[in-house]
């Protein structure tokens, strides 16, 4: 992956261009308009534990920041000068380095490079958005694929859920490690999920400080971090959006 400095180094140059004074407070402004949208998009709390997680969990910045601009949002052409999404997502990298989330500062910065010059497609901009609001399909996984074990366990718990991020993915596995004592009032879908993992070949065991132990095919393996996991949904990200 793209080192986080140069992803620093080149969203600050593009920022230093932003006609506007006070970029800081244009930071604060996008990052709570794109919560304000996800606060929109995802409706009532649901009752159900999977629903729930999902449900808690934040997208990547630059999804919502990307969706938002397909709508032509208002109050962000208020606050993107010329509706400039290369720098508004220039901006989101920034913020998500600042609060220590590597994924999402990587999910900003490939368009955030791509769209200096070029203008995004609409054909991008609609997969972004279905993604975001769970209509996107995930792509077909063959029995006899190339990737391990705990690449396809991803890919299964991204196609069940519809998303293809970190903070979803370990919220899900916080799920799938917790010891539910009470399985009579389990969340059938969560159990679904959990088999889909297991016809994947991985049970996850723990997940703490960032490290989460498994088994792959019944056998103890050695645990990954979330970076390691980040660099997978980066991978299998790839494949939702070509």
């Amino acid at each position: 992956m793209v080192s986080l400095t140069l992803i620093k180094t080149e969203a600050e140059e593009l920022v230093r261009r932003i006609p506007r004074s006070n970029n800081h407070q244009m930071q604060g402004e996008l990052v709570k308009l794109c919560e304000a949208h996800w606060r929109t998009l995802r409706g009532p709390q649901p009752s159900a534990q999977l629903a729930q997680a999902l449900w808690s969990s934040l997208p990547p910045l630059a999804d919502l920041l990307v969706d938002l601009y397909t709508q032509g949002d208002t109050p962000l052409s208020n606050i993107l000068p010329n509706f400039d999404l290369a720098r508004g997502l220039a901006v989101i990298a920034l913020a998500e380095i600042q609060h220590g989330n590597e994924f999402g500062a990587h999910i900003a910065h490939e368009p955030m490079k791509a769209f200096q010059m070029n203008v995004p497609s609409p054909a991008w901009l609609s997969k972004i958005s279905a993604m975001l609001h769970g209509t996107l399909d995930a792509p077909l996984m063959h029995l006899h694929d190339r990737h391990n074990a705990l690449w396809k366990s991803l890919a299964v718990i991204a196609a069940q859920t519809k998303r293809v991020d970190l903070v979803a993915t370990e919220a899900v596995i916080q799920l799938l490690t917790a010891h539910d004592e009470s399985h009579n009032c389990s969340d059938p879908a969560l159990e679904k999920l959990r088999q889909s993992v297991a016809d994947a070949g991985i049970r996850f065991l723990t997940m703490d400080k960032n490290l989460v132990q498994y088994e792959q095919h019944h056998k103890a393996h050695k645990p990954v971090r979330s970076r390691q996991l980040g660099e997978l949904l980066l991978e299998i990200r790839q494949l939702w959006l070509r």
